[in-house]
């Protein structure tokens, strides 16, 4: 690599590019290496306001140094002639140096170790990254799983840095990427199992071996199945990538009580693009290749899932290729920022802004009749029925957008087709009307045929890893039910896909629909991250209704605070996966999470104790368990990988060296659709006459297109549906196996005979749902919404301390003049009261929980917050992130300047562990002691806005509706 140079006041220091950090282990990046060249400028000042050279050779001392010359690096009145090295005073040095940090026997990252007399020779270390390992992995502090690549030196990793090997991140890193090394080495990482020894939620435990931990859990466990409900053992998972290690227990096991937080984060999207498409429940917008993008609630520069490398194809799409990008966002995102048109819908009214856009589009003559009549399955004057009173004047009223706008956007959009994309998120679908705002937003694609094009609306229907890659044989599908993995109420959560609908696991527990015997979570936060914190950390602690709670993470956090038995986990260098995302280059491709280092001290992954655990158990478990080790396993998985034509390496021998493949020989998924079917694939097959769908052993394998057989969508009409007969007949309970076979999918199944009885009315069209305690809002009332900022995951990555100088409050978000109206200035405190949905309250009685206040009204919650003013949101809006409000998970993610104490210390290595740059440099703790008026901005660890917002499912699909709670706001004096 080339080297570059540095120029301080005295000075001129060659420099390698990874040698321009003054704290070890500190990522690079161009922003940084100016503040410290800033810093290195101030450094020479401050030596040279001593007397001392800020370089080490002759030419830079003083003029007259080489005839008289003291310096506090000489020893006193000693003269130095020319080339002579000066003689040290350590005595001097010693009194003008800083004081050092006090660390244990393992160096923490960020930490600055002072320079000594000499480092003014090599400082920063020239040879830091000389003689490194450099091990691929993927990162999993967010769910866009990066490829990385870990320098290692010595059996430590000293650096992180992007993969350019993975086709998706290209070698992209964002913040959370970057602050690996603080996830890793950790001063208050869990390293040893514990075991609770007080009341469960008092926080008293003691440190215990493998052995113990797993022969309790095994003999929990044990009983359960030998009981013949082993649907009473549940496996609560947040974000995970080890499916294929979680499956093979559970089946084995023979639960299928495997829950998730999907309906918390993206299950209308899901369920929208499933009614269209049916194989595939992801979009992936070629934003690359496009000239217009229509942005409704979603923020792909800071929080998309695909975050890294959706906003670098965006950026790519708009730079070169001049694609407009235009954004409905209640809030003034970084996306939306950056956009060229940014507006603000009233919270939840995106769907109807989509459907003004819609009736603007076929009114005009602007849609693609060709793909309309061809590839969906209604008419073009269906759809103009349908459409008539959705006009652009009607969304106005409805979303406060001019009408104006709504029309001329609605034709820039079209103009630009088929190279056009929609895209959305949270910002639309978290609603409770979130589902058929999704619809009517995806659906414009298929009114300019931009479905499935270049530059258009695409998808995929790989979701991970590369299927060529097969795992070791699995054993049987686990054959159990339970109501907390399939509530009968939500009709679209598990036909296609296993969404689940996860906010209502601890209300069902409560409401004693289910009670489970033993407990499993796995990488999650629930106390956190859930609705109703405080009926979650109920349920958490009460014995009766969670028997057993066995808990595995990386840290002790709000989830840890209330188990019996914690395990300590590996981080994600440190273990082994295949993994993959949602691929923007429309094609398939795999990537190796390996282990960098060895785990510290006691962690462990699933995957090395599962199979232990599995034996403990018995019963014929363990035969899921004879792969050999896990390193077996993965070289069975990866064994499709095929040689290098550089190295003639193959499978995971190529993987570890290269941490990705992709088949180049793919093609980009455009238009498979019009895919034709082969001879072999026709042999036997009939053709219906009335539709032209190609059915063989009484499944659909294509349509008839002109005379030819293709490969159509995979839907009960082989076409675009538009209109969806099978969410109607679903959601009534009615029998679909007909349209499912005619689909081929599979996967797709009738709702089970515990949903008898609980049928919803789902329209075959998209519709505006609109909600009533949105209508009648009073003026002390507005919509709450929340947002996740770009160094923050939902609640993983607070206890960073590299993410948590960045942002670690939260105050609410609210309009300068709504602020004005309620007599606010930035930092006043306020106390919010919100209250649970009078649709669901009318519609939903089964979630009913709470008291009545006068006005008629379930009050959910109250929190008290300061604000601050913000233009760039809806005056009827109020806004707080996430990812804040920690009440466990380290004294970082707390904001507290000391060491952590409590008895789940036992689990962490103090002494080996110490990290004294918070300690002395955390200069957000909030020392107010819960005065608001002592309390300065931008301290303390924030809120946790799940105090106040309620348990809210979309009657539809179960995702939760994060963003259209009501909350009165009251000023505090």
């Amino acid at each position: 690599m080339p080297r570059r140079t540095i120029q301080t006041t005295n000075e001129v220091v060659p420099q390698h590019p990874g040698d321009l950090s003054s704290t070890e282990d500190q990522p690079e990046s161009e922003s940084s290496a100016g503040t410290r060249r800033q810093f290195m400028q101030l450094g020479a000042a401050a030596l040279a306001a001593f007397g001392v050279s800020g370089c080490g050779n002759r030419d830079a001392l003083p003029a007259n140094a080489e005839n008289n010359a003291t310096s506090p690096v000489a020893g006193a009145g000693t003269k130095l002639r020319a080339g002579e090295a000066s003689p040290l005073d350590l005595e001097r040095w010693k009194k003008i140096r800083g004081l050092p940090y006090e660390e244990g026997s393992v160096h923490m990252p960020g930490v600055c170790r002072l320079p000594g007399p000499n480092a003014k020779r090599n400082w920063p270390d020239r040879d830091k990254y000389a003689n490194v390992d450099k091990i691929p992995g993927m990162c999993q502090l967010c769910s866009t799983v990066c490829g990385i690549i870990g320098y290692v030196k010595e059996g430590r990793i000293i650096k992180v840095e992007g993969n350019p090997n993975d086709p998706n991140s290209r070698g992209h890193l964002c913040a959370r990427g970057q602050a690996a090394l603080n996830h890793q080495y950790h001063p208050e990482r869990l390293l040893y199992p514990l075991k609770r020894v007080g009341e469960r939620g008092e926080g008293r435990w003691k440190r215990i071996s493998w052995d113990e931990a797993l022969n309790e859990i095994a003999e929990k466990l044990g009983a359960i199945r030998d009981s013949g409900h082993p649907e009473d053992f549940a496996f609560h998972q947040g974000r995970q990538r080890s499916k294929d290690a979680i499956a093979r227990f559970l089946d084995a096991f023979g639960t299928k009580t495997q829950l998730s937080h999907r309906s918390l984060c993206s299950g209308n999207r899901r369920a929208a693009n499933l009614t269209f498409l049916w194989e595939s429940d992801w979009d992936l917008n070629d934003v690359e290749n496009t000239k217009y993008i229509l942005n409704f609630g979603s923020n792909a520069f800071e929080a998309h899932q695909g975050h890294v490398p959706f906003a670098n194809r965006m950026q790519n799409g708009r730079f070169n290729n001049g694609a407009k990008l235009v954004t409905f966002d209640v809030r003034l995102s970084n996306t939306a920022g950056s956009s060229d048109e940014w507006f603000a819908p009233f919270p939840g009214t995106d769907g109807a802004v989509a459907l003004g856009i819609g009736h603007v589009i076929l009114a005009e003559n602007l849609h693609d009749e060709e793909f309309i009549t061809r590839w969906t399955n209604v008419s073009v004057e269906e759809l103009r029925e349908h459409y008539r009173e959705y006009t652009p004047e009607w969304a106005e009223k409805v979303s406060g957008l001019p009408a104006a706008d709504i029309r001329r956007i609605a034709i820039e959009f079209a103009q630009a087709a088929p190279a056009c994309t929609t895209m959305c998120n949270r910002g639309s679908s978290a609603h409770l009307n979130g589902y058929y705002n999704d619809r009517s937003i995806q659906i414009l694609n298929a009114l300019v045929g931009s479905v499935g094009k270049k530059g258009g609306w695409c998808w995929s229907p790989w979701s991970g890893v590369d299927p060529d890659m097969k795992t070791p044989a699995m054993p049987a599908s686990a054959r159990s039910w339970s109501v907390l993995e399939d509530p009968p109420e939500y009709p679209l959560a598990n036909v296609w896909n296993r969404m689940r609908v996860g906010e209502i696991i601890y209300l069902y527990l409560l409401q004693g629909r289910a009670k489970l015997k033993a407990y499993m979570t796995y990488n999650l936060d629930s106390p956190l991250t859930w609705p109703e914190e405080s009926l979650t950390q109920e349920v958490l602690c009460n014995e009766e209704l969670i028997n057993f709670h066995v808990c595995i993470n990386c840290f002790y956090n709000e989830t840890a605070h209330f188990a019996d038995i914690v395990l300590p986990w590996t981080t994600y260098m440190e273990r082994w996966d295949l993994d993959a995302r949602g691929a923007y280059n429309l094609r398939p491709y795999v990537g190796l999470r390996a282990p960098m280092v060895k785990p510290l001290g006691e962690a462990r992954d699933i995957r090395d104790f599962f199979p232990d655990l599995a034996k403990r158990i018995g019963g014929g478990m363990e035969e899921a368990y004879t792969y050999g080790s896990t390193e077996d396993y993965m070289r069975e998985w990866a064994k499709n990988v095929p040689a290098s034509s550089t190295t003639g390496k193959s499978g995971l021998d190529r993987l570890l060296e290269e941490g990705v493949w992709e088949n180049p020989d793919r093609k980009p998924f455009y238009e498979p659709y019009v895919a034709g079917l082969s001879d072999e694939a026709m042999t036997g097959a009939t053709v219906e006459e009335s539709t032209g769908v190609i059915l063989k052993d009484g499944q659909g394998i294509g349509i008839m297109r002109d005379g030819s057989p293709v490969r159509g969508f995979l839907t009960p009409s082989r076409l675009f549906e538009i209109r969806s007969l099978f969410v109607q007949k679903i959601g009534r309970n009615e029998d679909c196996s007909d349209l499912i076979a005619r689909s081929g999918q599979s996967k797709t199944k009738n709702r089970p005979p515990q949903h008898a009885g609980h049928d919803v009315e789902i329209n075959q069209l998209p519709i505006w749902l609109p909600l009533p305690e949105h209508q009648n809002l009073t003026d002390e009332e507005l919509v709450m919404t929340s947002f996740k900022w770009n160094v923050h995951n939902h609640g993983r990555t607070m206890n960073l301390k590299w993410l948590a100088e960045i942002v670690h409050s939260n105050p609410a978000w609210m309009n300068p003049a709504t602020a004005q109206k309620f007599g606010l200035k930035d930092g006043d405190w306020i106390e919010l009261t919100s209250y649970f949905s009078q649709l669901l309250d009318e519609t939903a009685p089964h979630l009913a929980h709470g008291e009545r206040s006068a006005n008629g009204r379930v009050v959910a919650g109250t929190m008290r917050v300061p604000i601050v003013t913000m233009p760039g949101i809806h005056p009827k809006a109020i806004a707080m992130s996430n990812s804040c409000g920690h009440s466990q998970y380290t004294n970082v993610a707390q904001a507290k300047v000391s060491r952590a104490t409590g008895d789940h210390i036992a689990g962490t290595d103090r002494e080996s562990y110490r990290d004294a740059d918070w300690e002395r440099n955390m200069w957000w703790q909030d020392r107010s002691k819960g005065d608001p008026l002592k309390w300065q901005k931008n301290t303390g660890n924030g809120w946790n806005q799940n105090t106040i917002l309620p348990i809210a499912p979309d009657p539809v699909t179960g995702q939760q509706a994060f963003h259209s709670t009501v909350v009165k706001v009251t000023k505090l004096v």
